[in-house]
């Protein structure tokens, strides 16, 4: 089988525009050229992984030093019968099309409407409120007011997510709290997102308005007091069945674009977590997500895909605790989280601990000398095929390199 894996970090633009032509600002396009050779650490044996040509010799000269079974390549070609995208877009399936990729490799029409769908914070609200409430998703009303939801495993779960449909709507939701978030229905990481103070000043109506008009709704949520973040990763197969395959706690910058992962064993990752929240809860919420998300997604959608949680600290009857916020967001795409879990599980030893990062470098140069400090300051040590500790670059590095992947790893 000819298999291609690409990284596609444009794909939540191009779903927001929709549109077959969509093309992606110069940043992304850089961030998909220099990053091209993540899907080397995670993509099967033999498979062919596509990087930007003008890096494709950076690559070659100078090997990982992990072995890496996969072809490179530098262009698209019809001999491809699977496709493992970062993720599926109307622009991404009319791109390969063009580039004589069969029909069948690519989802249908029908079928990468439904997942611009199902991508869309609507699901993420309705999956929401089936976890806390078991019902449907509950209209703007007085019920506002975040409350405390039904127990998992003896760990409460906060969260409330509202669909808003016109202005009117929205700056009555604005101005009922002190501090609230609006979304739109679709965007890029960290963007499409305003925090909002309990006023609904000009700008931000213009915003609104703007939103309203190109994609009809908004989302609205209240602030929480976040403690962590974190997600649940899962894989959704042909069937429609959906399985948990492991957890992420990761961190985000100040405009809540992604930042970097923790690197660690599974069993570690829930140990953090249930310093906060009992293992119980975690494990049936995991269950119930699985059955939720297999009932939303209903086949439409085949691949990873992870759900973006927090913990929250809380008061109740004056007494603090934490909770979970069962579903902050849905990626139903691959995602970070489930690359860190797989470079981990592939190439790091047992036991081991460290990060997983992605870095924008603004200036010229910065990048070539963090790499050469990194090199000094955290020697890499690989035993029998994986690594002990130190750090190593997943994707190369030059003079003018923007964006990179890294690890650093410990004992």
């Amino acid at each position: 089988m000819e298999t291609l894996y690409l990284f596609n970090p444009e794909n939540d633009m191009a779903l927001a525009c929709g549109d077959l032509y969509y093309i992606a600002p110069a940043n992304a396009r850089r961030m998909a050229a220099e990053l091209s050779a993540l899907p080397a650490w995670y993509a099967d044996e033999g498979a062919a992984v596509w990087v930007d040509a003008r890096r494709y010799a950076q690559i070659m000269k100078n090997p990982f030093p992990l072995p890496l079974p996969v072809e490179w390549v530098t262009e698209v070609s019809p001999i491809y019968n699977k496709v493992y995208p970062w993720g599926w877009s109307p622009a991404l399936v009319h791109h390969l099309r063009e580039a004589g990729v069969a029909a069948t490799v690519c989802p249908s029409g029908e079928r990468t409407n439904h997942i611009r769908r199902l991508s869309g914070r609507h699901t993420a609200v309705e999956v929401l409120s089936r976890i806390r409430r078991g019902g449907p998703v509950c209209p703007p009303d007085d019920s506002w007011n975040s409350v405390f939801g039904r127990t998992h495993g003896s760990a409460p779960t906060v969260g409330e997510s509202f669909i808003l449909h016109s202005l009117e709507e929205v700056e009555a939701f604005v101005l009922s709290h002190p501090t609230a978030i609006l979304k739109a229905p679709w965007s890029g990481s960290g963007r499409g997102i305003q925090y909002t103070s309990g006023v609904f000043p000009a700008a931000l109506k213009g915003w609104v308005h703007h939103i309203l008009t190109t994609q009809q709704t908004l989302v609205g949520e209240p602030f929480y007091d976040k403690v962590l973040d974190f997600a649940m990763e899962f894989l959704a197969d042909a069937e429609g069945e959906v399985r948990f395959v492991g957890y992420s706690i990761f961190e985000t910058d100040g405009r809540g674009s992604y930042k970097e992962n923790r690197l660690a064993l599974d069993a570690d990752l829930e140990r953090q977590l249930a310093a906060y929240v009992p293992i119980e809860a975690l494990r049936q919420l995991r269950m119930e997500l699985s059955t939720e998300l297999s009932d939303v997604i209903k086949g439409d959608y085949e691949g990873y895909l992870g759900v973006d949680m927090m913990i929250c600290r809380t008061v109740e009857q004056g007494r603090e605790g934490y909770a979970i916020h069962p579903c902050v967001e849905i990626n139903l795409r691959m995602n970070m989280g489930v690359v860190s879990r797989l470079i981990y599980d592939k190439y790091v030893c047992r036991g081991a601990h460290g990060r997983y990062v992605i870095e924008y470098y603004p200036h010229s140069g910065e990048a070539e000398q963090a790499h050469s400090c990194f090199r000094q300051q955290y020697p890499l040590r690989v035993v029998d095929g994986r690594i002990k500790s130190g750090y190593l670059s997943l994707t190369p590095v030059g003079e003018d390199t923007a964006y990179q992947a890294y690890i650093i790893v410990e004992e």
